[in-house]
């Protein structure tokens, strides 16, 4: 049996909220970049909401970022794996205090 390689992630910060909320981060994954808006919403049940979308792709993702009980998101790999690349992403950007609270 192989052993299959995790890949390896970075995100970064290419613009901090503006005056809107409005975002864009990139997550680099062994080497592609994909981009992506995001804009802090109300989150009512417990962590920091955020819609993120990626661009060019169309897909919009209501991510949920906090405790461990407080974590959700809507793509295919959060609801398969019960983690993804969006929440691991913005988990980073605020412990590294890209992201500031605005709500």
């Amino acid at each position: 049996m192989e052993n299959v390689k995790a890949p390896t992630r970075t995100i970064r910060l290419i613009r901090p909220p503006n005056t809107d909320g409005v975002g864009v981060f990139c997550l680099d994954i062994d080497g592609k970049c994909q981009f992506y808006t995001f804009l802090e919403i109300r989150c009512e049940i417990g962590g920091r909401g955020f819609a993120v979308h990626r661009l060019g792709q169309g897909e919009l993702y209501h991510v949920r970022v906090g405790a461990p009980e407080d974590r959700s998101c809507e793509c295919l790999g959060f609801l398969r794996w019960g983690r993804c690349k969006h929440v691991a992403g913005l988990a980073a950007l605020i412990k590294k205090g890209e992201l500031p609270t605005r709500l």
